[in-house]
């Protein structure tokens, strides 16, 4: 696992977006096509704008197909959907298909129906067993990722052949409302995974994640640690106080 600090937010969506470019066009070159799971949280917007800038002209855009780790069961208008947030922020400024963007539906009326659909989309892009190139994450203060939420039981089961589920909403995370979520396998077995830490807020729970006694119930952000793939950790100094 690469741990890289640096000094502030902006830097933090700097080096996810260099990262972006450097898996996306090792996929293309390697495979014809690249397969990316984006995040939602306060640290997709910066690594948005990040993709909008100077590097978007390094970007395979046109051989690109984007999942979600996770989103909320609302529609795609709702100010709470991460696909909104992607729309609004990346997809509607850059060349790239609606057929290349896979969300969530969260407005489906069976989300347990939903997440079969989307791990049959998530196989007919990325495989079987599906390997995306890469998985970018964000961290809760409970330690979770995606919504995979800390306290419950379900969090430390792998899905290997379940590959998105339906998560209730949880009682200790704004807002409540249902999830829809990738399990850990598409996590762990990504080719790429990042994850973005921009709050000295986290640096506890951050310090769990990495080094702390190994409980996926109590700290689902531990699943980092069986990554099969390349995985960094991307990090504000305050963050990471016992990390250097």
């Amino acid at each position: 696992m690469d741990v890289v600090i640096v000094k502030d937010a902006e830097a933090v969506a700097e080096a996810a977006a260099e990262m972006f470019v450097e898996a996306t066009a090792g996929a293309v070159a390697a495979r014809g096509k690249a397969t990316v799971a984006l995040t939602g949280g306060s640290s997709a917007a910066p690594f948005f704008a990040g993709l909008r800038g100077p590097l978007r002209r390094k970007i395979p855009w046109d051989k690109i197909h984007f999942f979600f780790t996770d989103d909320r069961a609302v529609p795609p208008s709702h100010p709470e959907s991460n696909y909104g947030l992607a729309q609004r922020e990346l997809f509607s400024q850059v060349p790239v298909l609606d057929a290349q963007v896979h969300r969530m539906h969260g407005e489906a009326n069976d989300l347990a129906e939903e997440a079969q659909r989307y791990a049959g989309v998530l196989r007919q892009y990325a495989g079987e067993p599906p390997r995306l190139d890469l998985v970018l994450l964000g961290i809760g203060p409970d330690g979770h990722i995606c919504s995979l939420f800390a306290g419950r039981e379900s969090s430390a089961d792998r899905g290997d052949s379940e590959l998105v589920r339906h998560v209730p909403a949880p009682d200790h995370v704004e807002p409540h409302l249902d999830r829809l979520t990738l399990t850990p396998f598409p996590v762990v077995t990504g080719r790429a995974v990042v994850l973005q830490v921009t709050s000295g807020k986290k640096a506890a729970v951050l310090e769990m994640a990495l080094r702390g006694k190994e409980d996926l119930v109590a700290c689902p952000a531990q699943w980092l640690r069986h990554g099969v793939g390349r995985v960094a950790v991307i990090t504000v100094r305050e963050a990471a106080p016992k990390l250097e």
